[in-house]
């Protein structure tokens, strides 16, 4: 029984009859190849967003503990005011 195609999208039935031409295990390395592809893309792009995430967190505590250095070197620069 033939499978229903459930999109009316031109381009999808190209790459379907792109695979379909090649012998079946030619496609399924082909697709393996790009799938392992694109897996090594997403976790590169993972990597890179964890790590800009952890250096945004880095800046922001050195940040925190600027603002605290200078309010400390502001309170002692301060003379005591007279009563």
């Amino acid at each position: 029984m033939a499978e229903k195609q459930t999109e009316c999208n031109p381009f999808s039935y190209l790459v379907d009859s792109f695979y379909a031409s090649l012998p079946e295990k030619t496609a399924d390395d082909i697709g393996t190849f790009k799938k392992d592809v694109l897996r090594g893309i997403r976790d590169s792009i993972t990597t890179w967003i964890d790590e800009e995430i952890e250096l945004t967190d880095r800046h922001l505590e050195n940040a925190r503990r600027m603002r605290e250095r200078h309010r400390q070197d502001e309170a002692e620069d301060t003379p005591p005011s007279p009563a």
